[in-house]
């Protein structure tokens, strides 16, 4: 059966708008009466075809214009899905209103609030059954300029997910490791120059990496340890997101073309279920500029999440991937939901979703784990 979807979005200043009356008696069902971000958000579905109330629809258009409100319609079918809008950052009633607006060129309406707070909005949408890649990346230009993180997702049952997979550096950490002994031993502008030819295609990043460790040969492994305890953060919401994946039942791991003495250390502090990574050779107590065993790539990295999850008697759709780098995006691919943190051009442009300016833990918002 065909219906239409009306939603009113008002300043919180001037309160919800009331349906003529000859409107009101057709009403199916309120699911949304709500302050919210600044905003009265008003949601009404009506079990009648758009063209059978044109008229009453014009006028109430007419009067809220006239009232600094903004009306949106459209079109339901029993074809309909729902999905979750994410709102996740400044609290500002031009990002809800632009979102909305935007959405609605692509049919989606605005349904019940699912979780309010002061940084965090998400709400159900009713719209047409596809892909929603083309909505996320409508948003992310919609909303250019506005310091806030934004999505629509699937509306996932608990249990869905099995793993979470993440990479370390300038993600599950805010460092790149390598830079970062690199600069303690004085040695930045030679790594920085393996960098550029690595950036530039003169180097792939096995041939990279190992001419970066190379620069390394005689140092102590003490220094690992140093950077360890002087220079190595979390991610903001790295913690929280952990503990929020552990609350729904899903393991979480580190993946990294990094250094297992770096995961390792992560991995005890965060209680991860993996963690895998490259092993420098030691010998005496000092780093002897080599790589032992086959390096962590790309490559490696999303067949390391196919393997785990076949061992979790799933597969990688059921999975979460999160990275910045271009080594990042086979896995980030290749997992159901694959998240983009702070990333380059190229992956923000092939993830599912995009974390441009909160922490980590934005993460647990687009995904649902804990707010609805």
């Amino acid at each position: 059966m065909s219906s239409t979807r009306l939603a009113i979005l008002s300043p919180a200043a001037r309160g919800p708008m009331s349906l003529p009356a000859s409107m009101g008696q057709l009403v199916a069902s309120v699911e949304s009466h709500q302050e919210v971000w600044g905003c009265w958000l008003q949601s009404w579905d009506l079990p009648v075809t758009i063209s059978e109330i044109a008229l009453f629809l014009d006028e109430l258009a007419r009067q809220a214009l006239q009232q600094g409100r903004e009306v949106i319609w459209a079109p339901m079918s029993s074809a309909s899905s729902s999905v979750r809008l994410v709102l996740h950052g400044s609290a500002q009633p031009e990002a809800l209103r632009r979102a909305l607006t935007t959405l609605h060129l692509q049919n989606f309406m605005p349904g019940r609030i699912l979780h309010c707070q002061r940084d965090d909005l998400a709400l159900v949408l009713h719209g047409p059954d596809g892909p929603l890649s083309a909505a996320n990346h409508s948003l992310i230009e919609a909303l250019e300029g506005i310091s806030l993180d934004v999505a629509v997702t699937t509306l996932w049952e608990k249990g869905y997910f099995q793993l979470l997979l993440t990479d370390m550096d300038s993600t599950l950490i805010s460092i790149e490791c390598v830079d970062e002994m690199a600069d303690h031993l004085g040695l930045k502008r030679q790594v920085a120059a393996i960098t550029e030819r690595s950036m530039a295609g003169e180097l792939d990043f096995q041939t990279s990496l190992r001419e970066r460790v190379r620069l390394l040969a005689g140092t102590p492994a003490s220094t690992i340890d140093t950077i360890i305890r002087e220079r190595l953060q979390l991610s903001p919401g790295a913690r929280e997101l952990v503990t929020a994946a552990k609350a729904q039942g899903v393991e979480v791991g580190v993946v990294s073309g990094g250094f297992t003495q770096f995961t390792r250390y992560l991995q005890e502090t965060l209680d991860l279920d993996y963690a895998f990574a490259n092993t420098l050779e030691i010998v005496d107590g000092q780093i002897t500029g080599q790589i032992v065993g086959d390096i962590v790539d790309a490559a490696a990295k999303a067949d390391i999440l196919d393997l785990l999850a076949i061992s979790l008697g799933t597969d990688a759709s059921h999975c979460i991937a999160i990275g910045d780098g271009a080594n990042d995006l086979p896995m980030i691919r290749k997992a159901g939901v694959g998240i983009a943190y702070h990333a380059k051009a190229v992956v923000r442009a092939q993830a599912d979703f995009q974390i441009r300016y909160g922490g980590l833990d934005t993460a647990s918002t687009y995904l649902g784990w804990g707010n609805g």
